[in-house]
């Protein structure tokens, strides 16, 4: 079901004034303006900060579900602004959303935290180490790609990868973003630096694209997952794994590590429901799993993994410090955790 459908399914009639309109969003995003866009934003915000503000609202169930589908109308329509003008930002949308009156406001209603059965895993920079697999595909990439980036270190540095410590800068978008993102940041940076037209640098890169390759030696652990999930395996907890990166590429890792027998359920940035900070895949483990949120931890190394649990309303949500950010990029998570190794401490 698109987005646009399932807002106006769940939209709570008495408040309908008052949501975010995406219709509206949608339209400036096919007029290709986006000074105009983000104008519409700030203006559907202040519509829906002044109602929390002035209201004398019940923090419940009811008005939880009216933040949340806020929330993913300005994430879907900065997403869909970022694909089709080939922009990217959507990373900057993670730091400008905990600025408004309305997440604020939610970041502050208490979760209900129940018997843990469930922990869900982001996996790169929480179970594996991204720089050295990442590292060698971009470098690849980079290669394939010389005829429309030009000068190589100055795309590296664009794309926040640090060639000589063959390691990525905290918000490189290759750090924080689906495969979709880091397109949009490469057709960006071609527009900005060569003489090609939007349509010609699309095809180009399309054509020259090559996807990540996993390798056994290439696999760097961030912590002893086979320990950790035998661990959790062992007090009848269940194991997910929700991850932006696309599914192939996920599934071969899983196999190479030896975890398919632990893993009771794998959602992916390209399967047919929105990625993270988007609640759905979450929602979707839980229900595939038939575990409540509450009943569920949501441990991750980026802003992006601890709102979607946030949003999703998980019992508990956990940053690790394994993908290099630092504790301020975490600290809307309940827990910051050196790496999964420290689970066995709290479960």
């Amino acid at each position: 079901m698109k987005f646009g459908k399932f807002m106006e399914i769940h939209k709570i009639k008495e408040w309908e004034l008052y949501y975010i309109n995406y219709k509206s969003l949608k339209k400036e995003i096919k007029n290709c303006n986006t000074e105009n866009f983000y104008k519409l934003i700030n203006q559907e915000l202040n519509k829906l900060n002044n109602f929390i503000k002035k209201s004398d609202l019940k923090v419940n169930d009811k008005l939880k579900d009216f933040l949340v589908l806020n929330y993913m109308a300005l994430f879907k329509s900065v997403k869909k602004h970022d694909k089709k003008l080939s922009k990217q930002t959507k990373i900057d949308f993670f730091n400008f959303i905990q600025n408004t009156y309305f997440y604020k406001f939610y970041l502050n209603i208490p979760r209900t935290q129940k018997e843990i059965k469930l922990v869900i895993f982001d996996k790169d920079g929480t179970l594996i180490k991204l720089d050295n697999i990442f590292g060698i595909w971009i470098i690849k990439l980079a290669d394939n790609l010389e005829d429309l980036i030009g000068d190589k270190n100055r795309f590296f540095n664009y794309m926040g990868f640090k060639k000589k410590e063959f390691r990525f800068n905290f918000d490189s978008v290759i750090a924080k973003g689906t495969n979709d993102d880091v397109r949009n940041s490469i057709i960006e940076y071609i527009l900005k630096n060569n003489n090609f037209d939007k349509i010609n640098a699309i095809d180009k890169l399309k054509s020259k694209w090559i996807d990540v390759d996993i390798n056994e030696k290439d696999l760097i652990e961030c912590g002893n997952i086979i320990n950790i999930f035998e661990y959790l395996k062992n007090k009848n907890i269940k194991i997910a794994i929700c991850t932006s990166d696309d599914r192939k590429v996920t599934e071969k890792t899983i196999k190479l590590l030896k975890i398919k027998n632990y893993v009771n359920s794998l959602k992916c940035g390209d399967d047919p429901i929105s990625s993270k900070p988007s609640p759905e895949p979450i929602w979707e483990i839980c229900s595939d799993l038939e575990i409540n949120p509450e009943n569920t931890i949501m441990i991750g190394d980026t802003i992006s993994d601890i709102h979607a649990g946030i949003n999703a309303k998980c019992g508990k949500v956990i940053g690790v410090l394994t993908g290099g950010y630092n504790d301020y990029d975490l600290n809307k998570s309940d827990l910051i955790l050196n790496s999964i190794d420290d689970l066995v401490n709290i479960i």
